[in-house]
């Protein structure tokens, strides 16, 4: 239930329960028994929920004035033929009628909500009814009227109280009941705001905790400042139900923005799932956090081939990223030279990464026959290539 979990931005108790409008506090009236006769006289339906947290519990002065001339004969009718339908809201984001009304201002535009349906006025299917007499009410009814009147009455959290003898269920009774009948989320909340609806759950049990399934994976894992990185890869993979770990089988892909990083552990066949080893949504782009990263999760060990973009080649060969004269990690293509660019097929291969020479900058953190690139990347760049090689006369 949402109202189990944080309380409404409006209280219920603020708007009608016929109409649904918003009652200024002069306006309010409780639901007493003429309410409730001349609520069934007039809609055919019992007024319910009273007793309950899901629907106002209050009448605003308008529609108990003009309940009160229908039945006195100076009023035909009212404006509308079904009144407010109540219902137990799932959100309070796009269910909830109470946080979605528009309570400043001048606002009749209120929302037509699965938790709250909408008046629905007069015509062929809904006629106008006749009064004749006014329905008796049962003891119950007329009981739950004056507990409605002394909640109103006594403000917000009210003068009564039910009270129960019988013992409630616990948190560990609640949570096996949930199992046993193998309930989902939304309905494990359901059933337990019923419970508490019947008092027969004792105070302060919830439906909504925390899961611990990622426990016994924890002490795989270590956090350095804003880093987080695996500390025993080849356990993890064990902890995992692996049954043997091989580097050879499993490559490196790491990928990274402005303000993140992250690298996860790919199988060769895709046989399984990747697996993130490091993650951090504060380490800048840059060559001094691609080292570190390395260095905690002991690449020299384990001497993955790694799957990354061109961008993080730069990183790991140190090359310079920007104004480079030459760009290419494995050969000596020379971007200014840009009139041998579509006539010149070959150029000289890159021998060795020398920090100083040939724009790097850098110590390479790993060799270059470790790095492979995306499928994906080669395929857009060999397309750029074809699109800019196509004769543009259109023939």
């Amino acid at each position: 239930m949402a109202t189990s979990r944080r309380s409404c931005l409006h209280h219920p108790d603020v708007f009608c329960c016929i109409c649904g409008e918003y009652t200024l506090k002069a306006s309010r009236k409780p639901i007493s028994e003429f309410v409730k006769r001349a609520y069934v006289g007039y809609f055919g339906v019992k007024l319910r929920d009273e007793d309950k947290p899901l629907a106002p519990h209050i009448v605003c002065k308008t529609c108990t004035e003009h309940l009160r001339q229908w039945t006195n004969g100076k009023r035909s009718c009212l404006k509308f033929g079904v009144p407010m339908v109540w219902w137990e809201p799932k959100t309070h984001f796009d269910y909830c009628y109470f946080c979605a009304v528009n309570i400043i201002g001048i606002n009749r535009n209120n929302h037509d909500l699965p938790s709250a349906r909408r008046l629905v006025p007069h015509s062929d299917l809904v006629p106008v009814p006749l009064f004749r007499e006014l329905p008796q009410l049962s003891e119950d009814e007329s009981c739950m009227s004056a507990i409605a009147q002394g909640k109103v009455s006594g403000g917000r959290d009210g003068g009564f109280q039910i009270t129960s003898h019988s013992e409630g269920f616990d948190q560990n009774e609640l949570s096996d009941l949930i199992r046993d009948l193998n309930l989902s989320k939304d309905f494990s909340e359901l059933l337990t705001s019923r419970l508490k609806e019947k008092n027969v759950l004792q105070p302060g049990k919830k439906i909504t905790f925390y899961r611990r399934r990622e426990k016994y994976l924890l002490p795989f894992f270590t956090k350095d400042k804003s880093l987080v990185f695996c500390n025993d890869i080849g356990n993890l993979l064990k902890k995992i139900s692996l049954s043997e770990y091989n580097p050879s089988k499993w490559r490196l892909f790491i990928d990274s923005l402005k303000c993140s990083l992250k690298c996860v552990l790919l199988n060769n066949g895709n046989k399984y799932g990747s697996i993130p080893i490091v993650h951090s949504t504060r380490m800048k782009e840059e060559y001094k956090a691609i080292s570190l990263v390395l260095e905690k999760i002991n690449y020299q060990e384990h001497q993955w081939v790694i799957f990354v973009d061109l961008k993080m080649v730069n990183f790991l060969l140190g090359q310079q990223r920007v104004y480079t004269k030459y760009s290419c990690f494995s050969c000596l293509w020379e971007s200014r030279a840009k009139p041998e660019h579509w006539s010149r097929k070959d150029w000289p291969p890159r021998e060795n990464m020398v920090v100083g020479g040939q724009n790097v900058i850098n110590e390479p953190l790993v060799a270059r026959d470790r790095i492979i690139l995306p499928p994906l990347h080669i395929n857009l760049g060999l397309m750029k290539q074809f699109v800019k090689a196509l004769n543009k006369d259109g023939l």
